[in-house]
This record gives C-alpha cells, sequence and structure tokens, in this order.
C-alpha cells in the first residue's frame, strides 16, 4: 500500500479472523473485522483485503490487445454472465498473456452487497477504507516472478489454493477445510480442472502459508515437489482497486477534511502565535514607553524653566536687540516713508510681540510701502504683514500694516 500519510493500516483476513498490519510495523489477529478496526489510528489511510471467497475470479480470452478494448469487451462479457447488473459490481483485471489479436485475462469482480456486508463494521466505526484489494493477488505479488508456484494459505476456516506465474495470480480456489485429508481430496481434482481451462499447473515449488505446517507432510508425498514457506506480503502490492466509485468520493471527502482539518490546525497555531507576538510586542512597546514617559518626567523641569528663561528673553529683547527698539523701527518706518511723498502716518503703535503702524496714502503708493518694508534687510527681525485697506476720499486709502517677531 503506497499511500502518502503518517500511517498505513492493512485489514486482510487470517486463519481465524482478520489481521491488522501498521505501517509502523505492529502486527495484531483478532477475531472480528470490528475488533481490528478498533486498532486502527483515526488518521491512518486504511486498505481492505478482501478474502477469495468474496470475489469472483474469471479467465476470458479476447479478441483484442488493446488494454482500452479489453476493458469494454469485459463490460459486455460480465453483462452477460453475471447474476445481477454490472452497475452494482466493482470489477477489475490483469494481462496474463497476448497473442498476435488475442488476449488472455484474469477478471475480478466484487458485488457491492457483498463489500457492504463485509464492510458494515467498518461503516459503524465511521470509517471506509480508501482502498480494496484482493489477498491472493498480494499473495502473489509476493511470490518469485521467475517460478510457477502453488500457493495455499488459510482464509477464516478455509484454505486457499492459488496458481502464481511470473508474480501474477492466474487461478485460486478456496476449499472447504484445512484438515490435510480433506485438502489432498479435493486439491487435485479442482487443479484438473484448472488445466483443462488452460491454467498452468506444472509448477515448481509449493509455497506453504506459517500456521499450515500439518499440511507439509501430505503435500510433499502426494505431489513430490518441495514445500517453501510463502514470502512476507507486507510491501507486495495489487494493481487492482474492487473500491465502489460511490465510496471512493467519501474517501475523497474524508481526505479532504482530515486536510481540512490540519490546514486549519496549522492556521491556529499560526493564530495563536501571531497574537502571543502582538502581545509580546504590546508589552516591549508598552516597556518602552513608560521608558520614554519617565524620561519626559525627568526631564521636564529642565524644560519648563529654559521655557520660562526664553519667555523672560522675548519680553526683554526689544530692549537689548537694536532691530527690536521701538525708536529704530520708527526709523526704518520713516527712511522708507521719504522715498514716498503720497504716505501718511495717522498712528505708531509698539510692544514686544507686534508693531503697527497705520496711516493713509494712495493704493500704488501703499504697496510699494508695504514691499520696501519686507525687503529691508534691518526689518529681518519682523514679518511684515498687512491688513486689508480702506477706501477714503480723493482716490485714497486708509492702511494698517504689522510687524511681528520671527
Amino acid at each position: 500500500m503506497k499511500k502518502t500519510g503518517p500511517i498505513h493500516a492493512l485489514l486482510l483476513p487470517d486463519a481465524r479472523g482478520w489481521r491488522l498490519r501498521l505501517g509502523t510495523g505492529e502486527d495484531r489477529i483478532l477475531p472480528t473485522l470490528g475488533e481490528a478496526m478498533a486498532g486502527v489510528p483515526a488518521t491512518a489511510h486504511l486498505e481492505l483485503a478482501l478474502p477469495c471467497q468474496a470475489v469472483l475470479l474469471e479467465r476470458h480470452k479476447l479478441p483484442a490487445t488493446d488494454r482500452a478494448e479489453l476493458a469494454d469487451m469485459l463490460n459486455l462479457q460480465l453483462e452477460k454472465t453475471l447474476p445481477f447488473p454490472v452497475e452494482d459490481v466493482s470489477y477489475g483485471f490483469d494481462v496474463l498473456g497476448q497473442e498476435e489479436n488475442e488476449s488472455t485475462i484474469l477478471s475480478v469482480s466484487a458485488h457491492h452487497a457483498q463489500l457492504d456486508r463485509i464492510c458494515a463494521p467498518l461503516r459503524e466505526a465511521g470509517r471506509l477504507p480508501e482502498r480494496i484489494s484482493l489477498l491472493a493477488q498480494r499473495i502473489a505479488a509476493a511470490c518469485p516472478v521467475e517460478e510457477t508456484t502453488l500457493a495455499l494459505w488459510p482464509e477464516q476456516d478455509q484454505l486457499v489454493a492459488a496458481i502464481v506465474t511470473g508474480g501474477q495470480l492466474v487461478w485460486a480456489q478456496p476449499l472447504s477445510s484445512l484438515d490435510a485429508n480433506i485438502v489432498l481430496d479435493e486439491l487435485p481434482g479442482l487443479l484438473l480442472s484448472a488445466e483443462l481451462d488452460g491454467v498452468p499447473t506444472t509448477f515448481t515449488h509449493i509455497r506453504l502459508a506459517q500456521g499450515c505446517s500439518d499440511l507439509e507432510p501430505a503435500l510433499v508425498q502426494h505431489f513430490g515437489k518441495q514445500v517453501l514457506p510463502l514470502a512476507d506480503t507486507s510491501e507486495a502490492q495489487s494493481g487492482l482497486d474492487l473500491l465502489p466509485a460511490s465510496w471512493q468520493h467519501a474517501a475523497h471527502s474524508r481526505e479532504r477534511g482530515e486536510k481540512l482539518k490540519q490546514n486549519l490546525l496549522l492556521a491556529s497555531v499560526v493564530y495563536l502565535l501571531l497574537v502571543a507576538g502582538a502581545f509580546i510586542y504590546l508589552a516591549v512597546m508598552k516597556r518602552k514607553v513608560q521608558s520614554v514617559l519617565a524620561e519626559v518626567a525627568a526631564v521636564k523641569p529642565r524644560y519648563d524653566g529654559m521655557a520660562k528663561q526664553q519667555s523672560r528673553w522675548d519680553a526683554l529683547a526689544p530692549t537689548v536687540e537694536p532691530e527690536r527698539f521701538a525708536a529704530e523701527v520708527m526709523h526704518l518706518l520713516h527712511k522708507n516713508w521719504e522715498k514716498s511723498a503720497a504716505l501718511q502716518f495717522t498712528s505708531f503703535t509698539f510692544g514686544p510681540r507686534e508693531w503697527t503702524v497705520k496711516g493713509e496714502s494712495t493704493t500704488d503708493a501703499h504697496f510699494d510701502f508695504v514691499e520696501r518694508l519686507k525687503k529691508e534687510k534691518e526689518l529681518d527681525a519682523y514679518s511684515v504683514n498687512y491688513l486689508p485697506y480702506q477706501p477714503l476720499k480723493d482716490d485714497k486709502v486708509s492702511f494698517n500694516i504689522t510687524g511681528k517677531p520671527r
């Protein structure tokens, strides 16, 4: 079973019940499928291997070699031979051999009603397998490809006999008992019938499953062949998947749900980490703010003292800075007034925060006077502005010019 994921679980029939084989190496035998299912981890990818008696195995010779054509011909063949509609069956096939225009195939068919009955304990547990294979094909895949083998193994109080050629299952048949006498009564007749159907029954070795060692002496005496242990099927693969299409949809939905759950869990972890990071960031910033506030509180008295000194300096500046003397400002106003005979001052007010000169003039003389004051370098300590003039008689206006320390 090759699926991506952390754990793989395989349920397969055993001599007295069901075997649970986990990808971690754990291997347990339990009497019922329900008990075996209880040991399957919730996140495991689940595969069910069917016993031979649960499927219908048929050999067909079809006049085609293309696999798509063979599939269409097999579908028509099954419609004729199956006792129930082909839509109620999951089936697949392996190509056993091909000639120029003909192929020999082995079809494996599983009735959905039979699958429902077998998988009832799984459905009750809220789980459906993601893959359904055939144990006989897994065992065949574990046999040596260079020989024809008679393989024997137990499945739930029955013995299954199979012919394997080149690592492929070519024939399989359940026997009614595990008793050596009954096996030797039934097996030769079954092999003869298989040979008449074209199955290659001249096998090199007999491979026997563990737990059936009591059959070895009788098999050696009857067939005169060497009996070897059946290989482990842990890594063997079955090419056919008999999972019904509706179950595949449910399995895919569950897989998507598991992925969504994992993504949501990952998103939750990332979200919690972001929230934790945000709280840590806020805590660090809070400490920094508290540190800055403490520093501000520590230097505030010094800044307050400096502000008071600056305020006192601004108040005393007109008495110690020549460019701010009232007489100096009046001198500059008078110097620029002399250049325009159309100007007449009506008042002059001087203070530490502002001086104001009011007067009358023509409109042009007023604007020329303001521009000369703005260009006066010795008035750079002030920002000179004017208020909207008021029109008077004889084309004159009253003006109001102010100067504020920069």
